[in-house]
């Protein structure tokens, strides 16, 4: 076997050799050609310099001495497939620049018998571009000090090789992709759609289309999209319509695939009617941008609003306070008032939706200066470039009216939505991102507190930094909440899925915090504050305590539950040496039996920190406790560490249980979450079920219990077995 050499892949003068710069031609080919095996690339003297595999397939020798024979009469760059002695069928081409001497050779497998010369006949003309560039690059290597003329290669292959030197994180990189891809594909107009995520990114090569023509590629996009998700493929037009509502262009259509292999939008190109036909080539490099574009996104954009994300949102507004502005610039701070009484009252999917309503609202009012995220949740922020107080303002308050108006309603039962929001001023003395993002939320809290749906402007003191004091404010309330008893247990119930369908076993034990008017706030609006602040082993501690007191007054009905109650333990408290102690002793002075207890730590959580999760799991076990792990499948980490890790239950992340019905990939994760509890003895929980067909759905894959909304929102503990002592009364009085 020919060991690979650097003999064409050396600057002169330099030792030091570069074997992945080739990589991305390899990816180009495989692009054009997928069907294509191993792929090598061999210097003037027939010594190979890099293959894909690592290693030179024996019948390649063949092709390449047949080639070093020939190439005196060979044209620049040319190349056609062959067939080796053993039936191997190879693309092969002799790298040249211009009239120059050989640079070396390529070969590419196509295939392995005589049917693979016929589909492989188009690769001479798919390649073509490939090796030109291939000869290109290395011709500027191995002959710098005597320069050639050189041929201009393709617009198209310099656009991909490009493409991975882009910096995805940069401000507009969407916007730019299409563009550039409409520019060096000779097209007029070019759209990547992603109805979902309200997604829409429109490039137009001139800047003057006129508004039918505008209209007619509208119109057009969407019924691409809809073939897209029907037909799962590119579609090529090139027959070219002018009457009757069809667009006068040339059409290129891709669908644009998510991690899951979901169809979720498209992208488009169209050239004018007297432009080149789109050819096989433009399809396979249509097909390469629209992964990346999906790659940009799902690195710039929040999954449910196609918003950008926290990151990218601090990255550019950071370099936008790097720069000293000429004109006035706000930050706004919006948080959807109550969104957790929507979850309860329709379920997660109806909240989602009504974030996906505010989100779209939000885009909507944009400058294309003007920059929005989704932070987390419900909550939001916007920065506004050459935007001053009172517009921004103005901004604000029509987004609160906006939303106001459109409120949440389903059948017959409606709720209202509104929006409260902080805004804050930037100026010469105050352009610190983390400043600004603090003093927004303490407006947006002020706001909240003054009867919500209404904005609050933040005022500078100069006696505490917005940071500090948005510290403080959370640590206060926080402290504050666990002082006073401002926390309240809720109950939801976990069912057998799988034996007796809807039984209840359990309870999931869930914590609120009350606020000033008596309303719950959701985990989700303190837990993190309290992790910040160190305060969740307090509240742990509380809802431990809490619970066993109320459970205490129940003992007869907690002891009808096969599972009895789950409570979650979070990551700070797990590496407390001293929580595992404090729970038995609360259990054990309240009399209950410790089996009927189980305490639930995140996947996430439990590997991160393997050794406090299996010193917790040992002393809580060994008292006959029981442990679940929750979010399981979020990471798919620990199926790894579950020998290590004694648990009983695996609840599945709710996540994947949402997207059951219409997501193959999430399918097949839950079918093969239960199949190996089931494998492991572990019972599996699915999380977040909402309907019927989801319940039925988890029935086919063998999950064990459920809960969700389907089977009962959260209800206060002491009512739960509340309600179940006068059931049970009732029943021994009927008796």
């Amino acid at each position: 076997m020919t060991e690979p050499t650097s003999a064409i892949l050396t600057h002169p003068g330099d030792q030091r050799t570069d074997l992945s710069r080739f990589e991305p031609y390899a990816q180009l080919i495989k692009m054009l050609v997928p069907s294509s095996g191993c792929i090598a690339i061999y210097g003037p003297s027939g010594d190979l310099a890099w293959c894909s595999d690592g290693f030179e397939r024996p019948d390649f020798r063949e092709l390449v001495e047949a080639l070093k024979g020939e190439n005196g009469e060979s044209e620049p760059a040319a190349g056609e497939v062959r067939q080796t002695a053993n039936g191997m069928t190879a693309y092969a081409a002799v790298l040249r620049i211009g009239s120059g001497g050989p640079l070396g050779c390529v070969v590419v497998q196509l295939g392995g018998g005589r049917s693979d010369m016929k589909s492989g006949s188009m690769a001479p003309s798919l390649l073509r571009p490939v090796v030109e560039c291939l000869a290109e690059r290395i011709g500027l290597e191995q002959a710098a000090t005597r320069p050639q003329p050189q041929p201009q290669p393709s617009d198209d292959l310099h656009l991909l090789l490009a493409l991975d030197e882009q910096d995805a994180d940069e401000s507009g990189a969407l916007q730019r992709l299409v563009a550039h891809c409409v520019e060096s594909l000779d097209c007029v107009s070019g759209a990547f759609l992603v109805p979902e995520k309200n997604l829409s990114v429109i490039a137009n090569r001139v800047a003057a289309q006129s508004a039918e023509a505008q209209l007619l590629l509208d119109r057009t996009q969407k019924h691409l999209l809809a073939w897209a998700q029907l037909n799962n493929r590119p579609m090529v037009v090139n027959r070219v319509g002018g009457e009757g509502g069809v667009a006068p262009y040339k059409i290129l259509s891709c669908p644009a695939r998510d991690p899951q292999n979901r169809v979720t939008g498209l992208l488009a190109l169209f050239r004018s009617g007297d432009a080149p036909n789109f050819e096989i080539r433009d399809v396979r490099i249509l097909e390469y941008v629209s992964r990346k574009a999906i790659g940009i996104l799902n690195s710039q954009h929040d999954a449910l609003t196609g918003l950008m994300n926290p990151l990218i949102f601090g990255r550019r507004v950071r370099r936008l306070l790097d720069v000293e502005s000429p004109g006035a610039q706000a930050m706004l701070y919006l948080d959807i008032d109550r969104l957790q009484l929507i979850n309860d009252a329709f379920g997660f999917h109806a909240g989602d939706e009504v974030i996906q309503r505010f989100a779209e609202l939000i885009r909507n009012r944009l400058s294309e200066d003007d920059l929005a995220c989704r932070i987390g949740g419900d909550r939001f922020a916007i920065f506004m470039s050459a935007c001053d107080e009172a517009a921004a303002r103005d901004v604000a308050e029509s987004l609160l009216s906006a939303m106001t108006n459109l409120g949440y309603m389903k059948g017959t039962d409606a709720v209202p939505v509104s929006v409260s929001a902080g805004l804050v001023s930037v100026d010469h003395t105050h352009r610190d991102f983390d400043h600004l993002m603090a003093a927004a939320e303490i407006a947006c809290k002020r706001a909240q507190d003054s009867g919500r749906n209404r904005v609050e402007a933040y005022i500078y003191d100069g006696a505490v930094s917005p940071r500090r004091e948005s510290e403080l404010i959370a640590a206060a309330s926080l402290k504050q909440a666990l002082q006073s008893n401002e926390f309240r247990l809720q109950a939801q119930p976990v069912v057998d899925l799988f034996h007796t369908p809807g039984t209840v076993l359990g309870y999931e034990i869930l914590v609120r915090m009350r606020d000033l008017e008596g309303a719950l706030i959701s985990p989700e609006k303190f837990v993190a504050a309290a992790e910040r602040y160190g305060l969740m082993p307090a509240l742990d501690r509380w809802v431990v305590s809490s619970v066993v007191k109320t459970l205490q007054t129940y003992q007869d009905e907690l002891r009808q539950l096969p599972l009895g109650v789950m409570l979650n333990v979070s990551a700070p408290t797990l590496a407390n040496v001293d929580f595992p102690a404090f729970v038995l002793e609360q259990i054990g002075a309240a009399g209950l039996p410790p089996e009927l207890f189980c305490f639930e730590l995140k996947e996430s959580a439990a590997v991160n920190s393997i050794r406090d999760a299996e010193r917790f799991i040992k002393a809580l076990t060994e008292a006959g406790c029981h442990i679940s792990l929750d979010d399981f499948g979020a990471g798919l980490s620990s199926l790894a560490h579950l020998k290590r890790l004694k648990v009983s239950y695996l609840k599945i992340d709710g996540s994947l249980v949402r997207r059951v019905l219409d997501d193959i990939h999430a399918e097949s994760l839950v079918r093969g979450l239960a199949k190996a509890a089931q494998t492991l003895g572990l019972l599996t929980v699915a999380e977040h079920v909402e309907s019927q067909a989801i319940a039925e759905k988890l029935q086919q894959l063998e999950v064990d219990l459920a809960q969700g909304y389907y089977y009962g929102h959260p209800t206060p503990l002491a009512q739960v077995f509340g309600d179940a002592n006068a059931r049970l009364a009732a029943a021994h009085g009927q008796s």
